[in-house]
C-alpha cells in the first residue's frame, strides 16, 4: 500500500511538472491554437491622436492574471455551448505617471480582448480579438488607456498602439538604426499593423530616451 500511494504521488508530481512545462510566460500553454477573430477598432494615426483619447497614460507591470468572463450561447444543432466574446482580466501595478488620475502604487485592472476556450474534449484556443499578444507577468510595459465603465477596467487605445513593452538594449539600438520590424512588438503577425512602427517610434523618441 505504501508503495502503490508513493508511486500515486510521483505521477501526480510528474503530471504537474509537465503541465506547467507546457505554459510560456503569460502563462498561457505554448502549443495552444490561437484563433484571430477580426473586430472593428480604433486606429490613430500618430502619437498625439493616441494621447488624446487615452484616459490614463503610465508605466505599469502585469502582477496578476485576475480570469477571464466569456458569454456564451448554446446551440441546438450541436447541442453544446459555444463562445461568443470574452475577454481577460490582468492586475497592473502602476510604476510611472504621464497622464491621468492614478498614483505610483496603485493597482488597476487591465483589460485584454482574449480568452481561452475549452472544449469537451479537452482541446484549447486561446481566441483573440486584437493584435495585441497577452501581457507577461512581472514585465513592464508603457500603456495608453481609455476606462470602460460597464466592464469596470482600462483596455488599450486603438487596438495594437495602445501598449508598449519597455524596451531592451537590442530594441533601443534597432529603434536608433531605423532597422524595427512588426515580428521585434509583442503583436500577432496575422495582418501588416501599418502604423506601428511610425507610432513606436514617437514613444521611443518622447517616452523611452
Amino acid at each position: 500500500m505504501r508503495k502503490t500511494g508513493l508511486v500515486f504521488v510521483c505521477l501526480m508530481c510528474v503530471l504537474l511538472l509537465a503541465s506547467c512545462a507546457e505554459k510560456d510566460a503569460t502563462g498561457i500553454p505554448s502549443e495552444i491554437e490561437i484563433v484571430n477573430i477580426p473586430t472593428d477598432r480604433d486606429i490613430y494615426s500618430d502619437l498625439q491622436q493616441v494621447e488624446a483619447n487615452s484616459t490614463i497614460i503610465v508605466e505599469a507591470v502585469a502582477k496578476e492574471n485576475l480570469g477571464q468572463d466569456v458569454s456564451t450561447h448554446f446551440d441546438n444543432e450541436l447541442q453544446k455551448d459555444l463562445p461568443d466574446y470574452g475577454y481577460t482580466r490582468w492586475e497592473i501595478e502602476v510604476t510611472k505617471v504621464y497622464k491621468g488620475d492614478v498614483k505610483v502604487g496603485d493597482k488597476v485592472v487591465l483589460l485584454q480582448d482574449y480568452y481561452i476556450w475549452t472544449y469537451p474534449d479537452g482541446k484549447q484556443q486561446l481566441v483573440t480579438f486584437t493584435s495585441l499578444k497577452p501581457v507577461v507577468k512581472n514585465n513592464k510595459y508603457l500603456l495608453f488607456l481609455v476606462y470602460d465603465h460597464n466592464l469596470q477596467g482600462y483596455c488599450a487605445v486603438g487596438d495594437y498602439e495602445g501598449m508598449f513593452a519597455i524596451p531592451t538594449k537590442e530594441i533601443k539600438e534597432k529603434t536608433k538604426a531605423g532597422e524595427l520590424e512588426q515580428s521585434d512588438f509583442e503583436v500577432y503577425n496575422y495582418e501588416t499593423l501599418h502604423y506601428l512602427i511610425p507610432i513606436y517610434n514617437e514613444v521611443a523618441q518622447k517616452y523611452f530616451n
